[in-house]
């Protein structure tokens, strides 16, 4: 549900971008597109109350979210369809009076019709709120016991306690335990407060704080010490009181009764002079919040004192927040041989039968890669592996083992995995979904992934301000993404900016279920045996992502029909590795695409012309066609909207007209071919909104103006007044540039860079 409040959300903003920037588009539509505005922002009101207090397993509320969902986004399809027509017809009519009028009776044409089909949406959406009475649908009365005590049983399992210990799961945490007490124990000349214990839910966050806290170097540093879990739902009265309690030496029952009739002010007072006097450890166990901590700080004093405050959370920023000079220590995935070690202890060790132990022990080494290192899949794995008895049952549990542990809702690994992603802010909530479109192990190029969430709308225009762009939101985002352990960084740039980042596979399995869940996503394996993943979920698809190659051209050909013939509304499409070639046919029947990316290795890309049913894609945003081996580009007038478009082909070398990029009025992020093959000057969009110029042929290039640029000898022409306010990275062409066989010559750059005044990044190719 949270994904089609958040696309809700979306189309609302769009609609409004079109009612403000698009006014003369929509000239005559524009009262009916409010009122239609105006239903979904009660829907989506709707929607949150019923994400808050349900838990998404009764499916007909499931099929009245996938239809609310769907009337959404064929809200923003009409809008935006008849105000790119209709702009479209303006641009076009000014020529002489009989195409201006032409031009005047399809304009009303087209407001008749996209009246009609706003009028047919809303009659929709009338009906879809008609049927929750009819069907007595209602969303505080949902399967499996209500919120209250599903909530309740979350937390319940989510308690942890001081004195529950399992000695087995230590196991690769030796050096990490050592690490925590002497952060707990040493003294320092500039006292800290805080140490926090970070990572991913399942690295054993509570088992390392638990060893810490038990440790006999700890408890003969501290006077005395208390353990709270906090989980989400954080009572700060409750965790007060177990804090007090905790550190009191057998408080008798007229002490704790005198604690509870405290009130807030004098409960904080006294824990804190409680820590200022002696030497307390207080553990706060599984904390989420910024603003969780935010209300119990008052009872933490974080001077004067020289007790300490023991974190564990999967929020990095939280841990900053509490204490900036604190010590963060981040707990890393087990090694190979540790998680062998830890599946041993729980499922093999113990046995008799030596023969038997050794089979198990070659089925186990194969299993537990899969876990990643993650502790808490290898316990799930040791655990279940520790109730089979034959070797047949090992193999059977070897065959199902990666979808039993994603599919099985009861599992530890499920339940934690679902409480990050429930903690997202519903901005990064589909997000997150996103990542599902990429295969295990892919390393995703982050300014690639940041183009496409703003392609997609996923980053509003509201969220930025000021001299913060889209992208640096993205980047925000991702980071936030980081912080909450979620996503894995992989490189990082001379600057510390992220260039790269993953999935752990177990996260990534999580994602792509849920994803599937919510209906965001199908993710579809050529080389598959089955063919399950073609099929679709409750509602219409948007988004699909083909994986793999196929050494079958059959199947390939089926799946690839199938998917033009169900997945005609998709917004986002990516392939890995799939020839585009054998794609050309089915593009034809995505009108509504705004992604499309082909993601091929340099290896596997074959040299062919440009397709052209790309350029009837008119709601495209996003277009790369890296690594195809494209050897011409023809003319893209129609594709408008594009935001990003990357050409950097493996040909050798790439034809590409000089009025190519003329009409792209909305180009942030330009990537030429390494070796551009050009007659006449580059012409290039208007300059106001360009962030990326890559492989750019300078002394060609020409902005909206056949006086500007530099000629073939270097010399600026380009007129005084002329900057590129937005561009940040340059990259120059300094090769030979096939242009009526001209050779290099000396260009001077300093015309170029003093027009570029936010420029952080020049390259060279």
């Amino acid at each position: 549900m949270a994904e089609a409040i958040v696309s809700i959300a979306i189309v609302v903003e769009r609609l409004d971008d079109l009612l403000v920037l698009k006014t003369i588009s929509l000239h005559g539509v524009s009262d009916r597109v409010k009122l239609l505005q105006d239903e979904l922002k009660l829907i989506q009101s709707l929607l949150k109350v019923a994400d808050a207090r349900q838990n998404e397993r009764n499916n007909s509320v499931r099929q009245w979210v996938a239809d609310i969902r769907d009337v959404a986004y064929d809200a923003e399809d009409i809008i935006e369809r008849h105000a790119l027509e209709v702009g479209s017809r303006k641009g076009g009519g000014k020529q002489n009076l009989l195409k201006r009028f032409a031009c005047i009776l399809g304009e009303a044409k087209a407001i008749f019709q996209t009246n009609s089909e706003i009028g047919k949406i809303t009659k929709r959406i009338s009906t879809l709120n008609s049927r929750l009475q009819n069907y007595g649908i209602k969303f505080d009365s949902m399967e499996g016991g209500g919120p209250s005590s599903l909530s309740e049983k979350i937390r319940e399992q989510r308690q942890t306690y001081a004195h529950v210990e399992h000695d087995h799961v230590v196991v690769g945490l030796e050096d990490n335990l050592k690490e925590v007490v002497a952060c707990l124990t040493e003294e320092v000349k500039y006292k800290y407060r805080v140490v926090s214990i970070c990572g991913m839910g399942g690295l054993g966050k509570t088992t390392l704080a638990r060893k810490a806290y038990h440790h006999p170097q700890v408890k003969s540093h501290f006077e005395c010490r208390a353990w709270a879990c906090i989980s989400q739902r954080c009572q700060r009265r409750d965790v007060w009181e177990e804090v007090m309690t905790g550190l009191m030496i057998s408080p008798s029952k007229e002490q704790i009764d005198e604690i509870r009739s405290m009130t807030d002010a004098e409960l904080a007072q006294k824990l804190c002079e409680t820590q200022q006097q002696k030497k307390c450890l207080v553990v706060l166990d599984d904390i989420w919040k910024v603003g969780d901590w935010n209300s119990l700080r008052a009872a933490f004093p974080m001077n004067n004192t020289d007790s300490r405050i023991l974190l564990t959370s999967r929020n990095e920023d939280l841990a900053l927040q509490a204490d900036p000079r604190g010590r963060l220590h981040r707990l890393k995935f087990l090694n190979d041989d540790n998680s062998r070690e830890l599946l041993q202890n729980l499922a093999i060790s113990w046995r008799e039968d030596s023969e038997i132990k050794e089979e198990m022990r070659f089925l186990g080494n194969e299993m537990v890669i899969y876990c990643k290192g993650l502790p808490l899949a290898v316990i799930v794995l040791g655990g279940l592996l520790a109730t089979k008895q034959t070797l047949e049952e090992w193999e059977q549990v070897q065959r199902n083992f990666k979808s039993y542990l994603h599919q099985q809702k009861d599992l530890g690994i499920s339940m934690i995995l679902d409480l990050s992603y429930d903690d997202l802010p519903s901005h990064l909530k589909l997000c997150f979904l996103y990542l599902a479109h990429f295969p295990e192990d892919f390393e995703i190029r982050t300014k690639e992934l940041i183009h496409m969430w703003m392609a997609e709308g996923l980053i509003p225009q509201m969220q930025h301000t000021g001299k913060e762009t889209l992208e640096d939101v993205g980047e925000r985002y991702l980071q936030e993404l980081v912080q909450r352990c979620m996503v894995q960084v992989g490189k990082k740039s001379s600057v510390a900016r992220i260039k790269t980042c993953c999935l752990h596979d177990l996260m990534r399995g999580f994602c792509v279920e849920k994803a599937k869940l919510e209906n965001f996503l199908n993710a579809i394996n050529i080389n598959h045996e089955s063919n399950e993943e073609i099929e679709a979920p409750i509602g219409v698809v948007r988004r699909v992502a083909i994986t793999g190659g196929s050494s079958d051209p059959v199947r390939l050909g089926f799946i690839l029909q199938s998917t033009s013939q169900k997945y005609f509304q998709l917004r986002s499409l990516l392939t890995f590795s799939v020839p585009l070639k054998d794609q050309k046919s089915m593009l034809r029947n995505f009108k509504y695409l705004r992604v499309f990316n082909l993601l091929m290795n340099r290896e596997g890309s074959a040299v062919m012309d440009f397709p052209p049913e790309i350029n009837s894609l008119i709601h495209l945003r996003f277009l790369s066609m890296r690594n195809t081996g494209v050897r011409s580009i023809p003319s893209l007038r129609n594709l408008k909207c594009l935001q990003t478009l990357d050409l950097r082909s493996t040909h050798e070398e790439v034809n590409v007209p000089n009025d190519v990029f003329r009409n792209m009025e909305h180009l942030r992020h330009l990537y030429l071919p390494r070796l551009s093959k050009v007659s006449g000057k580059l012409q290039l969009p208007n300059t106001s909104k360009l962030q990326t110029l890559v492989n750019t042929p300078v002394f060609i290039c020409d902005v909206k103006d056949p006086t500007a640029g530099f000629d073939e000898f270097g010399k600026n022409i380009m007129p005084s007044n002329l900057t590129f306010n937005s561009l940040r990275v340059l990259k120059i062409v300094h090769h030979r540039t096939l242009i009526q066989s001209s050779y290099d010559r000396r260009v001077d750059i300093i015309p170029i860079v003093t027009s570029c005044p936010n420029l952080y990044k020049l390259l060279f190719g």
